[in-house]
C-alpha cells in the first residue's frame, strides 16, 4: 500500500508545484485565464477580449499561441486527459493491491478517484466539462468515452479478474462495474454542479467517505 500512497503524493506535488505559478509563459497565462473564465461563465459566454484582460495581455497576443477560442478549449481537454492518465496506478502496484484482496484494491481506487480531482485546476476543468456537456458535442463525446465508457470497461475487467480469483461471487461483472462507477459519477455531479461553491477540501473529504461507504456496502454483498 505504501507504493500507492507514494504515487499519489508524487502526482499531487507535481501538479501543485509553486514554482509553476511564478514562471508562467504567456501561453500558460492564457490557458489559466481561460480555465478560470470558462469554469465560471461557460465557454460561449467568454469573449477572447475577456480572456486577454484576465491574462493581462493584448487580445492579439492570444492568436500567437492559439488559433482561436476553440483551440484553447481543446488544449484544456488535452491537459485533462494527460493528468487523468498520469494519475493511473502503475500496473505492478495494481497487481500488488489485487493480491491483498478486494478491500485494499477498492480503497486505493476510491483514493485515486479523489486524487484526480483534488487540485484547483482540475476542479475548474471538471466544472467546465459539466457545463459544456449539455451543449458542446465534442465535450459530450469526450465525457461519454473518458468518464463513462473507458472506466466502465476497466472496472468490468477488474471485477472479472476478482471473480476468476474467487475473491467475489460470480455476479455479472458489467453490472458490478455500473454499480461501482455510477456512484462515483453521482459524486462527481453532486460536488461539481450542486455544491460547487462550498469548501472544496471538505467536500472532497466527504466525497471520499461516501465512496468508501458505498464500496464497503458493495463488497459486503459480493465478497466470498
Amino acid at each position: 500500500m505504501g507504493g500507492v500512497i507514494d504515487h499519489m503524493k508524487n502526482q499531487k506535488i507535481k501538479s501543485s508545484n509553486p514554482e509553476n505559478e511564478t514562471k508562467k509563459t504567456t501561453k500558460e497565462k492564457i490557458f489559466d485565464a481561460s480555465v478560470d473564465l470558462f469554469s465560471e461563465k461557460g465557454f460561449n459566454n467568454v469573449p477572447v477580449r475577456e480572456i486577454a484582460k484576465q491574462a493581462g495581455i493584448r487580445e492579439g497576443s492570444i492568436y500567437n499561441h492559439y488559433k482561436n477560442k476553440e483551440a484553447i478549449l481543446d488544449a484544456i481537454i488535452d491537459y485533462f486527459k494527460s493528468e487523468f492518465t498520469q494519475s493511473q496506478l502503475p500496473e505492478e502496484v495494481g497487481a500488488d493491491l489485487m493480491d491483498q484482496g478486494p478491500e485494499a484494491y477498492f480503497e486505493a481506487g476510491s483514493k485515486m478517484f479523489m486524487e484526480r480531482i483534488n487540485t484547483p485546476q482540475m476542479e475548474k476543468i471538471y466544472r467546465i466539462i459539466c457545463i459544456e456537456t449539455y451543449h458542446n458535442q465534442k465535450i459530450r463525446e469526450f465525457f461519454k468515452k473518458e468518464l463513462l465508457k473507458d472506466p466502465l470497461e476497466g472496472w468490468e475487467n477488474i471485477f472479472s479478474i476478482m471473480i476468476k480469483k474467487k475473491m467475489i461471487k460470480p455476479v455479472n461483472p458489467r453490472t458490478l462495474a455500473y454499480e461501482y462507477w455510477y456512484f462515483a459519477i453521482f459524486i462527481f455531479f453532486e460536488y461539481f454542479i450542486l455544491r460547487y461553491d462550498e469548501n472544496f477540501n471538505s467536500c472532497m473529504e466527504l466525497g471520499l467517505e461516501k465512496m468508501n461507504n458505498h464500496t464497503r456496502f458493495l463488497l459486503e454483498a459480493i465478497k466470498i
